[in-house]
């Protein structure tokens, strides 16, 4: 079982207080705000400016953060390590269930699709990445709200139109209030032809590095019907695998 390493969460709690204080600190201020030692704080900043990530002001003696953990940032961002997990986490998805799945984050009040793994069945469901839908016909949106605070989650319900895209579509707030409240033990969201007729999906989300982000099984209404114990499964198993917990 992995462990909490504290000097590596100290490390980060660092950066937290700067970023929360905007402002240079002294070696006293930073113990006082992470609640150590002032030897123990003084050794942890001291290791940060020898790796370049602080610098020390010669006459007041106060900490300041460089630009250097920017750099880093910058260079993680440009690689854009999201990608390279929606794609793996996709395959295995698509290569458990056989159908289709897809990668969805929070655009306003919709989802956006971030990523799609195609079925290799002759028959299936396909969204092209950077297509955005209604958070109440899809089972990643639903799985986006689920995730959220009952606040947050109400708060961005308000904000949507309800404009029905089939016949199964649901059409007011309190009905996919209830609906979301109903499936949230579950850790999973279903979606029945509400989004498109004939099409069925089972949602998850949760967060990756920070970021909330939804994944779904996408197929047939009549094959999710017929394997939907087997796709519930993989997808519990994803959920508990795949995000931060």
């Amino acid at each position: 079982m992995p462990q909490i390493i504290p000097t590596a969460q100290r490390v980060l709690q660092v950066f937290e207080v700067y970023a929360r204080e905007r402002r240079p600190l002294s070696n006293s201020e930073m113990a006082r705000y992470l609640d150590l030692a002032d030897s123990s704080c003084s050794d942890l900043l001291y290791t940060l400016r020898q790796a370049g990530y602080l610098l020390r002001s010669p006459k007041s003696r106060y900490f300041h953060p460089t630009a250097r953990l920017l750099d880093v940032a910058q260079g993680i961002a440009a690689a854009d390590p999201l990608q390279a997990f929606a794609s793996e986490a996709l395959e295995i998805l698509t290569r458990q269930s056989g159908e289709s799945s897809m990668c969805g984050l929070l655009d306003g009040n919709k989802v956006k699709i971030y990523a799609s793994q195609e079925s290799p069945r002759a028959l299936r469901y396909v969204l092209q990445p950077g297509t955005t839908l209604e958070l109440h016909v899809t089972a990643l949106g639903k799985a986006i709200l689920g995730e959220m605070d009952e606040a947050s989650r109400n708060a961005l319900i308000d904000t949507l139109h309800f404009e029905p895209v089939t016949s199964s579509s649901i059409t007011a707030a309190a009905a996919l209030r209830a609906q979301i409240e109903e499936q949230l033990p579950k850790k999973y969201f279903i979606t029945r032809n509400e989004g498109n007729e004939g099409v069925s999906a089972i949602g998850i989300a949760g967060r990756v590095g920070g970021q909330l982000t939804a994944l779904s099984i996408v197929g047939p209404t009549h094959r999710i019907d017929d394997d939907v114990e087997k796709y519930i499964k993989i997808i519990l198993d994803a959920r508990a695998e795949f995000f931060e917990s």
